[in-house]
């Protein structure tokens, strides 16, 4: 089989099902009882272990396999969750994720070595089960699972070996007076299957087409977790040809043998009943049936049992929920990627020629043309906005990694946390979710290491010993806000100032004119660190660094508010999207620049007279309100042509920061296209990227946040 063209597929789905299996761990730990996530986390190692088999991974699938076998004991209560399996089975899933990445690299899957993980799985499958406990198989040739439902020693009804309740015996007999009747069917699959549980899927789907499945032996839910061996029994009810049936089993590759028995319930059984059809299947073993059961009393008519399985991986829904769940068929799709981006790009190119046909109406002043442009817009901007919510994917992609890892680094600081999420539905443009998950660790990893006190340094305050730490999205206007809140020590404003002071960053003067909220943002700083020892978690004084320059960079802003003793909230605030914006256009000399509209408070003229200079800085009073002013002449240093009576002022604001923007000329709103600058100018950090204007001009799009830091 060639498996090239089912990479991406695997990858993506695999890394699912790592994010599945660490987030099932995570809810094990603390509920070791609940078969549910037990259940959930065998289910994914299952399903991971079947596809790297089929793609040829052989040793994840070991991996896997063994995971299984030790999940599938926890289940049935023959092991008990403890620490240490547990923190075994992450290990594994670490493990995993190193050797998927290798393979997605283009590397061999086998540069991890992982026989210790296999040589500990395979001891603890077969240390010595607690006392009390089943054997982990029943005893069957072959290997694997008894059925569960198997018969009791000789007992057989029918004629064949299966024990049968009331409802089902009622429904064969109703069925035999329709002209039906009830058929027994082995299937046995070759040695060499690899997917017992998609052939088992087939072979119901199959069945479905000429019957009504009664029961399967074992049920559904074994076949699809692959707990049964070579074989499996349906037992059903038909008006088809038992060869038709034989027919269409043997049509499935992988099956080798397809025995079939008519249920007679009025008749004792010949010990060994021979089959329809000798050349496809073998009458199967039966033992001595009990005496003729009475006939039942008759029955409406004939319906399967409610508790029957339809087939092995989706049990058969009613025909009202069949149909329902076929008109859902198919309404979510993968999509590459750059697909989405072509697309955004594309768009853009439109919004880019939609300005410029509305310049070319205004100029020739053409009536009709205006009048399709009207229409135009409105579909333009229909389209961009399914463009942007396709592009919109929610916070959670990020915020599943952060439980594991708020794990491990609480476990290796000996400290007692509890991670609380809110708002992981909040949906944000792919591109920021793509780059927002290091600041977001950086900041966890501050308040688990900085923020939160030690169990007996909380409990001497009065506080709980168990830290609580939040990470909290949630939309405001245009922006999403992500907070990483924590109930630790809070940062201590004078701490801040004398490191500063000790590590050369500020004076002694500086930091004393400093108010606490000044001071506190000190820790932003590159090199800036209260850690008195640098650990892997904290104390190079890179991280918070790290955090202001990528949020910046995504035009966004972070913040912090602090109190003693209480703890800490880190603020985030990012733009939905970063594709198009509406901006505000201004001209300094014969120059076009875009202010994007969000971080615009209010646009005014002023006279000369009405700058003022307080402490060397030019300032403007806006009611009441001090606020510094920035010339753009001086930022951009390019000359000075004219005086003139009057200035427009732009007052933009990035947190708490405000500033007036001073400009020739105010052009207008417009919506506009970002596009990035390019390596070539990646030291302009004024300029946050670059948009094509109607008349095919360039103009730079200024980063607030940096004009005002």
């Amino acid at each position: 089989m060639e498996t090239n063209q089912y990479m991406d597929m695997f990858l993506d789905e695999s890394h699912e099902h790592l994010q599945s299996l660490n987030d099932g761990l995570l809810g094990l730990e603390d509920n070791s009882g609940d078969l549910s996530i037990l259940n959930e986390i065998f289910r994914n190692a299952h399903t991971l272990k079947g596809m790297s088999a089929t793609m040829g991974y052989n040793k994840i699938a070991e991996l896997t396999h063994e995971m299984e076998d030790v999940l599938d004991m926890l289940r049935k209560e023959q092991l008990a969750v403890s620490g240490d399996i547990i923190d075994t089975l992450f290990k594994c899933i670490d493990s995993l994720e190193q050797m998927i990445n290798n393979v997605a690299n283009g590397d061999p899957e086998d540069l991890i070595d992982v026989s210790d993980l296999v040589a500990k799985l395979s001891a603890l499958t077969k240390g010595t089960p607690p006392p009390g406990a089943a054997p982990a198989t029943a005893p069957a040739t072959g290997g694997g699972a008894a059925p569960a439902a198997a018969p009791a020693a000789g007992g057989t009804s029918g004629g064949v070996p299966v024990e049968f309740s009331e409802t089902e015996k009622n429904v064969i007999t109703e069925a035999e007076k329709t002209g039906m009747r009830g058929v027994y069917l082995k299937v046995t699959l070759s040695e060499s299957c690899l997917l017992k549980s998609a052939r088992s899927y087939m072979v119901m789907n199959a069945l479905e087409e000429l019957s009504e499945v009664i029961r399967t032996l074992p049920p559904a839910e074994d076949l699809e977790q692959e707990k049964f061996e070579r074989s499996f029994e349906v037992i059903l009810i038909t008006a088809s040809e038992e060869q038709a049936i034989q027919d269409a089993v043997m049509g499935i590759s992988e099956i080798e043998k397809a025995e079939t028995t008519i249920i007679d319930f009025k008749a004792a059984p010949a010990p060994a009943p021979a089959p329809i059809n000798e050349q496809k299947a073998t009458a199967p073993a039966t033992s001595t049936a009990p005496a003729t059961a009475p006939t039942p009393p008759p029955a409406p008519k004939p319906q399967a049992p409610a508790n029957a399985p339809a087939k092995p991986a989706a049990p058969a829904p009613a025909a009202g929920a069949a149909a329902q769940k076929k008109s859902h068929a198919g309404q979510s799709v993968r999509v590459d990627i750059e697909k989405l981006d072509t697309l955004m790009n594309l768009m853009g190119e439109l919004v880019i020629n939609k300005v410029r046909l509305e310049q070319i109406g205004q100029t020739h002043r053409l009536s009709e043309l205006t009048e399709t442009l009207e229409q135009m817009d409105r579909v333009t901007t229909d389209l961009q906005n399914i463009v942007m919510k396709v592009r919109m994917v929610p916070v959670s992609q990020v915020f599943n990694r952060f439980p594991r890892m708020v794990r491990d680094v609480t476990k290796e600081l000996n400290k007692e946390i509890n991670l609380t999420i809110e708002g992981e539905d909040t949906e944000l443009d792919r591109t920021v979710i793509d780059e927002i998950g290091d600041p977001i660790m950086h900041l966890l990893r501050n308040s688990l290491d900085h923020g939160i006190e030690m169990p007996d340094e909380r409990e001497a305050k009065g506080k709980p010993r168990v830290g609580e730490v939040g990470l909290i999205a949630r939309h405001e206007g245009n922006n999403v806000v992500i907070m990483v809140t924590d109930d630790g020590k809070g940062i201590d404003a004078d701490v801040i100032r004398r490191k500063a002071v000790e590590k050369g960053l500020f004076t002694q003067e500086e930091v004393d004119s400093m108010d606490n909220a000044d001071a506190v943002r000190i820790v932003f700083l590159p090199g800036f660190s209260t850690a008195e020892k640098i650990s892997d978690i904290s104390g190079r004084g890179v991280g918070m660094d790290v955090v202001k320059s990528k949020i910046e960079s995504l035009s966004g802003h972070v913040d912090v508010e602090t109190h003693i003793n209480e703890g800490s909230v880190f603020k985030i605030k990012l733009p939905l999207t970063l594709a198009i914006i509406q901006a505000m256009l201004v001209q300094v000399q014969n120059e076009m620049y875009a202010i994007p509209l969000a971080s615009i408070d209010s646009t005014l003229s002023v006279q000369p007279t009405d700058i003022r200079t307080v402490q060397n800085n030019e300032v403007i009073v806006l009611r009441g309100e001090i606020i510094p002013i920035i010339r753009m002449e001086e930022t951009l240093m390019v000359p000075h042509l004219k005086d003139s009576s009057e200035l427009f002022v732009v007052v933009v604001h990035a947190g708490d920061s405000k500033a007036g923007i001073v400009v020739d000329k105010l052009i207008g709103q417009q919506e506009i296209v970002i596009k990035t600058l390019g390596n070539l100018f990646m030291g302009l950090k004024m300029f946050s990227g670059a948009t094509v204007l109607g008349d095919g001009r360039v103009a730079l799009i200024l980063d607030v946040a940096t004009m005002l830091n």
